[in-house]
């Protein structure tokens, strides 16, 4: 007999899950739990057109360290608004505490962008690749 103990929810959230820190209203940080996201499971669960894939790819294709708000792909008013909206979806599904239902309307342009950067290392090994 294994002598293997199962992890507790609680524990498992804990690994699964990690701490960023986002500007906050001052000249302040304040932390936020996010959690990991699959592009797939988005399109699939019907919360991420399949439509918007070659504006992810473009987005991802660039550094981390580069902000969204400074990507070419920004100078068009149409793909501002798909990544607008990308952001929100993605911020919606990846933060965990406190949720986007409680802090979404108050969340900064700027604070979606850090957090939807901090959950492109997560995205960029669960998105598909497409040949180009």
């Amino acid at each position: 007999m294994s002598n293997k103990k199962v992890i507790s929810a609680k524990d498992f959230i804990s690994k699964a899950t990690r701490i960023i820190d986002i500007s906050g209203f001052d000249d302040e940080k304040i932390a936020v739990r996010i959690k990991p996201v699959s592009l797939m499971t988005m399109m699939t669960n019907g919360k991420l057109g399949n439509e918007l894939l070659p504006l992810v790819q473009g987005l991802f294709k660039q550094s981390q360290s580069k902000s969204v708000m400074d990507s070419k792909l920004m100078e068009n008013t149409e793909n501002l608004q798909i990544i607008m909206s990308l952001m929100d979806r993605v911020c919606e599904e990846v933060l965990v505490e406190p949720t986007f239902d409680e802090i979404g309307e108050y969340l900064t342009d700027t604070q979606k962008q850090e957090i939807f950067t901090a959950a492109q290392g997560t995205i960029e090994a669960t998105k598909p690749s497409i040949q180009e």
